[in-house]
């Protein structure tokens, strides 16, 4: 079965981003699928790097040729991963790692049977409270952001692992454990073992 997609969600707050950034100056086996999307450019951000800045026909026609892996629209703007980024990594033996939304993760899983869905959680809502307060964006923002947070925890039954983020360097350590096990698994061999001489 080989090689494996890593999916990570969470809550807005959670540390996903934090988290994965952290993964990829750790590990040269994972990088990040850079997926795209038909907003415009926030200051700093490059396109192939951030993001893959396209137009909206441009998504829309990647849409209908079956050349994306999941998508979303998202108020006025789509969101989505390409399968030729994704795929790509996959054949270089490279664990592709996407940081996408509980749909993404559901979506994700019945195209690739064999990915591994992380979900991550700060250690209790009143800390999700304060990450998100420390945030720019009013009470009515937070509360929305809350709300959504607690419908997004009810779909862990859907993943793999749940991973709680209390202190950022052993949330990292324990990610790369996680992947570490999951190469190590047997039906994810290669080499039939039964064929080698032990």
């Amino acid at each position: 079965m080989g090689n494996f997609v890593l999916v990570i969600s969470s809550p807005s707050g959670g540390g996903k981003t934090t988290i994965i950034n952290e993964l990829l100056k750790r590990r040269k086996d994972v990088k990040r699928v850079v997926t795209a999307t038909t907003r415009a450019p926030r200051q700093g951000e490059k396109n192939g790097r951030d993001y893959l800045f396209w137009t909206a026909g441009n998504f829309e026609s990647a849409v209908k040729q079956g050349a994306m892996a999941e998508w979303a629209k998202v108020f006025s703007d789509y969101y989505g991963t390409p399968k030729a980024g994704l795929e790509s990594l996959l054949k270089k033996n490279i664990i592709p790692v996407l940081n996408i939304d509980v749909q993404g993760a559901k979506t994700i899983k019945k195209l690739y049977k064999n990915s591994v869905l992380v979900f991550i959680m700060p250690p209790s809502w009143a800390e999700l409270k304060k990450r998100l307060l420390a945030r720019r964006g009013g009470t009515n923002d937070i509360n929305l952001r809350l709300k959504t947070a607690k419908k997004e925890a009810a779909q862990i039954k859907h993943y793999d692992y749940l991973l709680i983020n209390d202190k950022l360097e052993q949330a990292v350590t324990d990610l790369s454990d996680i992947l570490t096990a999951e190469k190590l698994k047997v039906k994810r061999s290669k080499n039939n073992v039964n064929r080698k001489r032990i």
